[in-house]
């Protein structure tokens, strides 16, 4: 073979290679899919619980398929997802895209309520760190149910507030725990009574409610007190601290009496060791309020002017 001969055949094989290299590429090249049958198969996965595969599908179905019927039903379905994979910051992001775009789909009204609940469960459990998402997961389900207040998501969407404000009540009850511990009592009742005035359905605004009279007593403050815990007992009759509540009112208006007495208010003393008596009978302190008067009513006599003799 001349050197010709064998230069054209390598090139005729070299060819041919490459000829079969294409074909073997084009076999592979993979054919797209309609929209309908892209959501199908990001439906299955998702039914499946293959979220990672299933938000790549449904990518596919939204970015290739623009102005499809079916493009808000995947965008729904992208965003359950992502909260499937409990990446709430993500999900959040796709529900609030479905609410901005697609306002007239049959998901709008439950994408908003998803994004409100992503919201909420992408706010962290340690109320030490930043809660400002808090207080936005709020608004949001509070916007909801005011929007939609025929849906059937109301209950739940009622239910996340419950959560969401007790998370919001403990940050700010707990604050003023430590203000209690470090013996700052007015400090504590600032935070105690914002518990009380913008958490009240809470299971905090009880407890923030008996910290207050506590903290009253505490500034001496005994006749505010009483009546705080007593309010306590009447409003939170069945509270674990109700019992506490009512012998704390009674050291309170024992307190209140003494505190008189202490003041020289002998005059204000013997009526509130007198009301100490009728109102609490069976409290192991009444005799000694007896012994209290009788202090009282010696003082008093002694004090009195004597009458002049040659009168």
């Amino acid at each position: 073979m001349t050197r010709k001969q064998l230069g054209l055949t390598v090139l005729i094989v070299a060819l041919g290679s490459l000829a079969l290299v294409a074909g073997c590429g084009g076999s592979k090249t993979k054919a797209v899919l309609s929209a309908q049958e892209g959501f199908r198969v990001g439906k299955d996965r998702y039914d499946h619980k293959k979220y990672l595969r299933a938000i790549e599908a449904f990518q596919q179905v939204i970015y290739n398929n623009p102005g499809d019927p079916i493009v808000d039903t995947a965008q729904y379905y992208l965003a359950l997802s992502y909260f499937g994979e409990k990446d709430y910051a993500l999900a959040s992001v796709e529900f609030n895209r479905l609410v901005l775009n697609y306002p007239g789909s049959v998901y709008a009204a439950q994408s908003q309520f998803m994004r409100a609940v992503c919201t909420f469960e992408n706010t962290p459990r340690n109320s030490g760190l930043d809660q400002s998402e808090l207080g936005e997961a709020i608004s949001q389900l509070e916007d909801f149910i005011v929007e939609h207040p025929e849906s059937e998501l109301v209950p739940d969407a009622n239910k996340y507030l419950l959560r969401a404000r007790n998370r919001e009540a403990r940050r700010f009850y707990q604050a003023a725990v430590v203000y209690t511990r470090i013996g700052a009592p007015a400090a504590a009742k600032i935070y105690y009574q914002k518990v009380v005035d913008d958490y009240t359905g809470s299971e905090y605004a009880p407890m923030a409610t008996f910290g207050i009279a506590e903290e009253d007593m505490k500034l001496k403050a005994y006749d505010e007190a009483r009546r705080r815990f007593e309010n306590f007992v009447t409003v939170y009759p069945d509270h674990r601290l109700a019992p506490k509540a009512k012998k704390r009112a009674a050291d309170a208006a024992f307190d209140a009496a003494k505190l008189a007495m202490k003041k020289a208010d002998y005059a204000g003393a013997s009526g509130k060791f007198e009301t100490f008596k009728k109102d609490f009978p069976n409290d192991s302190r009444v005799k000694k309020a007896d012994q209290y008067l009788q202090e009282i009513a010696g003082k008093t006599t002694s004090a009195a002017p004597k009458a002049d003799a040659n009168s």
